[in-house]
């Protein structure tokens, strides 16, 4: 079947073909301004986002600068007689703290702590939270500090991450353990005992008081006298440059006394 369309038909149709085609390229042209608008509104709404973390940052760390902070009983390193100690609130089992101890922390021992003027103290804060398995792991820092390993342990729990079955955290602290010069069964015989989870609890309970709600968290100031509270002075938060750790201990190094 053939079918015809007359002279005047045709035109009719085809003159339908511009407008509509100017209507495609006009709503085409809207969705792309709205298209625009949207990730101008995004970049807004991103900004006034980490506008509002700043400012909840910068007064955690405002009501933490002058407060007191016991180091009694804290495992330290460094000399004592080092102008300025820095706090180490973490968590064996948060990647940023291991990113931090394993890239940025050999910079500072090597400016800073084995240079003698800073006096380095880790303190417990083990996020249940976020990781159920860390608390062991602090516990077994400890033990291992009853044979003389505690820094070794301490090294070896940030260089090997935990394992994801929860189940496996016990031989494998056994093994790192072990692997540090620990004796395994002394080292056991600790770890079932439980004698350092209130310690740890103890550590996180005065922690999050001050105010320390995430890790890595560090706390500066000058070292105190022998039993004395040590005064935050400078907070730093993350793993961040050492540049950020420098800005903040050199200027106390210098004789800056008062937190800025």
């Amino acid at each position: 079947m053939v079918l015809k369309l007359g002279t005047v038909a045709l035109v009719a149709l085809f003159s339908l073909s511009p407008p509509i085609e100017q209507d495609t390229a006009a709503l085409k042209r809207e969705i792309e301004a709205l298209k625009a608008q949207q990730a101008e509104m995004q970049k807004d709404l991103d900004a006034i986002r980490a506008y509002l973390q700043q400012m909840i940052v910068e007064k955690a760390q405002a009501a933490m600068v002058n407060a007191p902070i016991s180091v009694a009983n804290a495992p330290t390193r460094g000399a004592a007689a080092a102008k300025v100690m820095m706090v180490e609130v973490s968590d064996y089992h948060c990647p940023f703290c291991r990113r931090h101890t394993l890239a940025t922390q050999p910079q500072i021992d090597a400016e800073y702590i084995n240079t003698g003027k800073v006096r380095y103290v880790f303190v417990d804060y083990p996020i249940d939270q976020l990781h159920p398995d860390a608390f062991k792991a602090h516990e077994a820092a400890s033990c291992a500090g009853e044979q003389g390993k505690y820094w070794e342990m301490h090294t070896k729990l940030f260089e090997q991450p935990p394992p994801r079955d929860g189940s496996q955290l016990g031989p494998l602290l056994l093994t790192q353990a072990q692997s540090v010069g620990v004796d395994g069964g002394r080292f056991k015989a600790c770890m079932d005992s439980g004698k350092y989870s209130k310690p740890v609890k103890e550590n996180v309970e005065r922690m999050a008081n001050l105010g320390v709600d995430s890790t890595p968290t560090f706390l500066i100031g000058l070292t105190p006298a022998p039993g004395q509270p040590m005064k935050v002075l400078k907070v730093v938060r993350g793993a961040v440059p050492f540049a950020q750790f420098k800005a903040a201990i050199d200027p106390l190094l210098a004789g800056e006394s008062a937190a800025k």
